[in-house]
């Protein structure tokens, strides 16, 4: 009699949850929800495991969000055949993964740098570098068991919204109350889910509800904002500056000894975000210092009237129709800045240089 019970228990618990889990998806796909995938360190460390593979028709990317918006990775894999492997980071600075391919003996392939000075220029160990450095210090450490939990992830992020921890996870939900903040308190940036998604090659996209509605616009554009307000007033200058320059052009010579290439690339940024970054951080004493000191091409996307005339919505990240069109006219800026010529797809057309070069 009592297993029976306990039978029919268990039964209707099972149920309940089942219910509940369904109920659950179906909410938020009413919502309008798309998939995204959690950008966690399972699925950076994938990416990590195939810098081997990087040549110049698949570079490495590292930086901020800027180029995880703006360079569209399937467009260069349209273009090239081949997709860069997409290891930058959202709010953080490239350097530590720049030291990481540094140090990596066996790394020979070509980087691409995204450089947003507000994070690259910050001092070494400070609150911009923590994730990238729990990545990298985590990487060597990822388990047989967790890979095999990635894998298993993988197939069910790709098919079930209520798995996006990012978005849907207690958390992230209770960060959309409307509570006050605390006086002298601040909790952190708080996007709005419809900002943007990820996809399982960490390509990061503005969602079509984002792009079609200025109101969710304007709330990004008050988190950046609301983070200025929170963020140093001065920019980093004098020796911490120097010890930023020096150590970078030692990771930079570090892949070319090993035959790698690197270039830097500043993406498009505008209003008044791009204001504040002119004041903060003059492109001579930035910039330019940076490539001259390392010796390192770079391509700041106001020399180039290709890569010039895109609108940020949020004044810092371009749309996923503006990155296609972005990508196509940076891949021949990029062949010229390594004077050497990246492969073509086969079933790729070969675009005509851009009249810009």
């Amino acid at each position: 009699m009592k297993t029976t019970a306990y039978s029919k228990a268990a039964g209707l618990t099972l149920l309940l949850v089942l219910a509940f889990i369904a109920g659950w998806e179906l909410y938020w796909r009413h919502e309008n929800y798309v998939l995204s995938y959690n950008d966690d360190e399972s699925l950076w460390a994938s990416k990590r495991k195939l810098i081997y593979q990087s040549s110049p028709a698949r570079p490495v990317l590292i930086g901020s969000s800027r180029i995880k918006f703006d360079l569209d990775l399937s467009t260069w894999e349209r273009i090239t055949g081949q997709k860069p492997i997409q290891l930058s980071m959202v709010g953080t600075s490239p350097r530590p993964m720049l030291t990481d391919l540094g140090n990596d003996k066996n790394f020979k392939g070509t980087v691409l740098i995204d450089v947003t000075e507000g994070l690259f220029f910050t001092p070494t160990g400070s609150f911009p570098e923590k994730e990238a450095i729990n990545r990298v210090t985590a990487y060597p450490k990822w388990s047989l068991s967790q890979q095999i939990s990635f894998q298993i992830n993988r197939i069910l992020e790709a098919n079930f919204l209520f798995l996006d921890a990012e978005r849907l996870a207690l958390n992230p939900l209770l960060n959309l109350l409307p509570i006050p903040t605390r006086p002298g308190a601040w909790g952190g940036p708080k996007f709005p889910p419809e900002f943007a998604v990820i996809d399982i090659d960490r390509q990061t996209k503005m969602t079509d509800a984002f792009v079609a509605d200025t109101a969710i616009q304007n709330k990004v554009k008050a988190v950046w904002l609301d983070i200025g307000a929170h963020s140093p007033k001065q920019a980093i200058a004098g020796p911490p500056l120097l010890e930023i320059l020096n150590s970078t052009k030692q990771s930079v010579d570090q892949i070319r000894a090993r035959g790698g290439q690197v270039v830097f690339i500043r993406t498009p940024s505008d209003g008044p975000f791009r204001q504040i970054e002119k004041q903060m951080f003059p492109r001579e004493l930035y910039w330019d210092r940076l490539l001259a000191h390392t010796q390192t091409p770079g391509i700041f996307f106001e020399d180039y009237p290709a890569l010039t005339g895109f609108q940020c919505p949020e004044w810092s990240h371009l749309t996923p129709k503006d990155a296609i069109r972005f990508t196509e006219d940076l891949i021949p800026i990029i062949e010229k800045k390594m004077s050497r010529s990246i492969p073509r797809s086969s079933s790729s057309p070969t675009k005509k240089n851009s009249s810009s070069l």
